[in-house]
């Protein structure tokens, strides 16, 4: 990721198929494409469009925001679930049955000590929102990074854009129309169809924590415990997911209608 945000694409491709070919050498030839949809496709994903930029009229720059930037990550996302869905859609068991018996594989191998029923438990648990757990993981970290790198780019002065003003972040529509249609195909759909409806919407929610997230830091901005309220709520995402990420995802999907109509064009004059 540093390599794309500092020295551009080519670099980016470069430190990118190095990095494929030693852990092609070091684990096997098979973990060079996992390794590269992990790393290297959020990576590319993020140089190519954080890096995009445009003057305006007046001389100003205008960069891509990061809201655009975070959608484009999750449509990415998304790909890549219903790509590995139709993989297994074709087996007899179907999507959701693949998956149960994927993680029942997984945990006879990796967890044997533990008594039948606790993993049966847990694939039960699981299964019903597992793929949506894999590509939220690589959404979150992809973000993570992508925000890391900027910041450690800029404090190497080494950075092609500066940081953008994260706590103005705002999306597109698109996410929240996905996620009223594939909401809506959970509900009333079976099978396949609403057992990856039910993952993509959960997905779709993500970009909402975000921009909840960044309600809070825009709230927090200027007063003098703003370190303690920041804290507290990512205290609260770490040690409270399941009560505390909904209520932000709430206040992000609050916030993205308060911004329908008052969004800005582009990036400009939304970096720090």
């Amino acid at each position: 990721m540093m390599a794309g945000l500092g020295l551009g694409t080519g670099a980016l491709v470069a430190a990118g198929l190095a990095a494929m070919v030693a852990v092609a050498a070091v684990v096997g030839p098979f973990s060079a494409l996992p390794y590269a949809i992990a790393a290297v496709l959020p990576a590319a994903i993020v140089t190519n469009r954080g890096l995009l930029w445009r003057q305006a009229d007046d001389g100003s720059v205008h960069w891509y925001p990061p809201g655009l930037v975070l959608a484009w990550l999750t449509a990415a996302g998304l790909t890549l679930m219903l790509c590995g869905s139709a993989l297994l859609a074709g087996r007899p068991e179907g999507v959701e049955g693949s998956v149960s018996s994927i993680l029942t594989a997984a945990l006879d191998l990796m967890a044997a000590h533990l008594p039948a029923n606790q993993r049966e438990a847990a694939v039960a648990l699981w299964t019903p929102l597992f793929p949506a757990m894999i590509v939220g993981s690589w959404l979150v970290m992809s973000a993570v990074n992508a925000c890391g790198a900027q910041g450690l780019l800029v404090r190497m002065g080494h950075a092609r854009r500066p940081s953008p003003a994260y706590r103005e972040l705002w999306l597109p529509d698109w996410p929240v129309m996905g996620l009223v249609i594939m909401a809506v195909l959970a509900i009333l759909a079976d099978g396949d169809l609403a057992y990856v409806a039910a993952s993509a919407a959960a997905v779709l929610l993500l970009p909402f924590l975000f921009l909840g997230l960044a309600a809070i830091h825009r709230w927090a901005k200027g007063r003098t415990n703003a370190g303690l309220v920041l804290a507290t709520a990512y205290g609260l995402l770490l040690l409270a997911f399941g009560f505390a990420a909904p209520a932000v995802v709430g206040l992000g999907l609050a916030r993205f209608w308060t911004m329908r109509f008052r969004r800005p064009r582009s990036g400009g004059g939304m970096e720090e």
